[in-house]
């Protein structure tokens, strides 16, 4: 017998609701009559919507629709017309469905459309048992949609909760119609909970052209970490030669993780390389090494080492190592990537570990150093070993106290070379008043430093010398409301002066280990001390006064303009120095001038000048502007002086030059034609020169990016090392070929890579 399914009508309802009722109202009545214990099943409030409110084993209600219904009772139910069959996340709709109540199973004939965890698929028929979720779909169309994969498969085979095997497939994230890429196999796994797919026997197609075959692939079907083999990555470069890497990643838990690779370079031949990752709740660390056993142009073996390791709070002790170290002088030169790179020259080692007792905290160290290339000539000094302590107590009656010390142990090889233990021990104490818009810090201090050496070629071997410095640090903040262009605004100025004192004493005799001249800064003008390092304590009689005005938006907080300005004056001739430096001769410092700060419409700026007085010039200034637009147009340009050392023009960018283009690039060009040698440290001409420059393009299809990127710069004063990338990205699936985003993301401030997943769908995403 068929019969229409149609709506109830009004006197149903009503029926329908008297029936409900009258239960309820009797129920009632019994429960006052009566106070004994509730049966039947018990309502519980259900306080958040969840994705699954039943255990995966528990028995899930059938709900079924039509217009039309024929069948037999407890034994088979037919729907036709507009035919649909939901039970949990599954939903099942076809011109036909049949429902076996015996074997709980559904076959779908005519435009089959099933919804389940994620994945769509459409066809001609499907059989599927509801209790297991295991059945076949004949010729089937797939579509994830949080994905955008696609597909299409002889046959489909679901195994169970999350897993579906397809045979004679193809994937791809492209438009359904001409695909420019897809991945045909033998047959695909789609596994849900693992969110992992895999394929035996692939072959991938761009536009219709086989470019890459394996005997097995896997491939993510989410973000998560997965052990594997990557695609391999192609460059070209000049120290390199033609290049195939092929690395393989090891996820070996959520916070742990290992690359290891292989280089097979045409002028250095096969180099072995690995990158391990770690991250404990005490500790954290990355190892990276090469090793070439037999490097064809050097015909030796060659190698490097990076690593690093930090713990913190392991029974009350802190630490840590750095540990870094090449087989030559020249590696960096043959296998750097990158200009920081190749500038390498005093690479450290060391270990150190520290311990807080109360107030005070102890560290050991032990550091020793590397030097190749121009660094053998002027070797850093290794401290084998250094013991410090520092002590601190705030607040004592008013009164800060801070006492901090240093004993070391100097060694280095080269000849002529003071060597020996140096001890530093530098109390002082302030009190410190102040209120909301004001403060006062006098402060005393003392530097007692005592040398024992092994050998000094400058004066005796044993040497004491204790310096007392004096110093009274003031400064106000006024307030008021004001404008920046049409926005409103509370702007500060807070001018400060700082006076410190020391006297003289003669440093001539004492060798120098680690003291050099602080470069000219804000943070540094109001430093009590001229030198970093503990061989030279400068002769002070001056005042340091500056002020700084910020623009900040009440509503947010956020600083959008920093003016500021310092400078420092002396009532004294300075008569310590450092070897080889001259004495000052001006009784006024260089005035700092800067200003930082977002200026709306996408434009940035930060400036700062130092300005010679006494000469008239400028002998150092940075000044940087950032145009930033939108996320895909960003523009800078930076201009950096420094009288002798260096004068660079710095531009970079990312622009769409079309709808589907984009250039990419950097060019930092030194336009220094009068500079200190860095081997020699004579005064001689330069010649100006590119020190490094990246150019690039990008084209971006609706489902996978292209990417060509060529770069050169600068390994020694006489070396050039130019790279060629090329990199095919398939969305969803891949990135083929050397991976050019350390380059573009360190050379252009700002840049982002691209992030070719959607966005992360909510957790009903899909639910029909």
């Amino acid at each position: 017998m068929r019969r229409p399914l149609r709506p109830l009508a009004l006197p149903g309802l009503l029926l329908l609701v008297a029936t409900l009722v009258a239960p309820l109202d009797a129920a009632r009545a019994q429960a006052a009559s009566s106070p004994a214990e509730p049966t039947g099943p018990q309502l519980r409030l259900e306080t958040e919507l969840r994705e699954s409110n039943l255990d995966g084993d528990a028995p899930r209600p059938t709900f079924a629709r039509g217009d039309t219904v024929d069948g037999r009772t407890s034994r088979e139910t037919t729907l036709e017309g507009n035919a649909e069959v939901r039970r949990g996340g599954t939903v099942i709709r076809g011109d036909r469905l049949t429902i076996y109540e015996a074997d709980d199973e559904v076959v779908a004939v005519g435009r089959v459309r099933i919804a389940r965890e994620g994945t769509v698929f459409t066809g001609p028929e499907l059989t599927l048992r509801l209790d297991s979720n295991e059945g076949s779909f004949a010729s089937p169309r797939y579509y994830v949609p949080a994905t955008g994969a696609r597909g299409e498969a002889a046959r489909a085979d679901f195994l169970g909760r999350g897993e579906v095997e397809m045979t004679d497939a193809t994937y791809t994230t492209c438009k359904p119609d001409d695909p420019d890429w897809y991945l045909r196999a033998e047959s695909f796994t789609l596994d849900r909970a693992a969110d992992e797919g895999s394929a035996r026997w692939a072959t991938l197609y761009f536009k219709d052209v086989p470019i890459f075959k394996a005997p097995s692939l896997a491939f993510p079907l989410g973000d998560e970490r997965r052990s594997g083999f990557l695609p391999p990555t192609l460059s070209i470069s000049s120290t390199y030669g033609a290049e195939v890497r092929i690395p393989y990643y090891w996820n070996i838990a959520p916070n742990r993780d290992f690359t290891l690779y292989t280089n097979a370079t045409a002028r250095r031949g096969l180099q072995v390389g690995g990158f391990a990752r770690y991250l404990e709740p005490q500790s954290n660390g990355m190892t990276r090494f090469e090793y070439n056993p037999n490097d064809i142009e050097a015909a030796a073996p060659r190698w490097m080492i990076d690593s690093t390791h930090t713990v913190t709070n392991w029974n009350g002790f802190s630490g840590g190592w750095v540990l870094r170290g090449v087989s030559d002088d020249n590696y960096y030169v043959d296998y750097s990537r990158t200009i920081a790179q190749s500038a390498e020259r005093s690479l450290p080692r060391s270990v150190f570990a520290t311990r807080a007792f109360g107030d005070t905290v102890v560290t050991a160290r032990a550091l020793a150093y590397q030097n190749i290339l121009e660094a053998r000539g002027a070797p850093a000094y290794d401290r084998m070993p250094q013991i410090s302590a520092l002590h601190s107590q705030r607040d004592l009656a008013g009164f800060d106290f801070l006492m901090a010390a240093d004993a070391s142990e100097f060694r280095r090889d080269l000849a002529g070379s003071a060597q020996g233990a140096r001890m530093i021990v530098n109390p002082s104490i302030a009190y410190p008043f102040g209120g909301p818009a004001w403060f006062l810090t006098p402060k005393a201090s003392v530097h007692a430093t005592a040398y024992r050496l092994d050998f000094n070629p400058v004066g005796p071997e044993a040497i004491d010398r204790v310096l007392p410095t004096f110093s009274l640090d003031s400064g106000l903040v006024f307030e008021r409301t004001t404008t920046l262009g049409s926005r409103d605004m509370i702007q500060t100025l807070e001018p400060r002066l700082l006076y410190v004192y020391t006297p003289y004493r003669d440093q001539s005799q004492i060798p120098v280990f680690d003291s050099a001249v602080a470069q000219l800064s804000f943070a540094t003008l109001f430093n009590e001390q001229l030198f970093v390092g503990g061989d030279r304590i400068a002769d002070a009689n001056q005042i340091t006064a500056g002020a700084v005005s910020r623009f900040i938006e009440p509503s947010t907080g956020i600083e959008s303009l920093r003016l500021g300005a310092a400078q420092r004056v002396y009532f004294n001739e300075q008569r310590v120095t450092l070897p080889g430096v001259p004495s000052r001769t001006y009784s006024r410092s260089d005035v700092l001038l800067v200003a930082s700060g977002n200026l709306g419409g996408g434009h940035n700026v930060d400036a700062g000048v130092q300005v010679s007085v006494a000469e008239g010039s400028v002998p150092r200034f940075g000044v940087s502007w950032r145009f930033w637009p939108a996320h895909d147009r960003l523009f800078n340009v930076a201009l950096r002086y420094q009288e002798r050392d260096y004068a660079q023009v710095d531009t970079s960018w990312r622009w769409p030059i079309s709808r589907r283009w984009n250039t990419l690039g950097r060019v930092n060009y030194s336009v220094l034609r009068e500079g200190v040698d860095p081997v020699t440290g004579v005064l001689g001409p330069t010649k100006p020169q590119l020190l490094e420059g990246v150019f690039g393009l990008e084209y971006a299809a609706d489902c996978w990016i292209t990417r060509f990127v060529a770069q050169r710069y600068v390994t020694t004063t006489s070396q050039r090392t130019s790279a060629f990338f090329v990199q095919l990205e398939l969305n969803g699936l891949a990135r083929i070929g050397l991976d050019p985003f350390d380059i573009l993301t360190r050379n252009i401030p700002g840049y982002r890579p691209p992030s070719t997943r959607p966005a992360t769908p909510s957790r009903f995403f899909g639910y029909e």
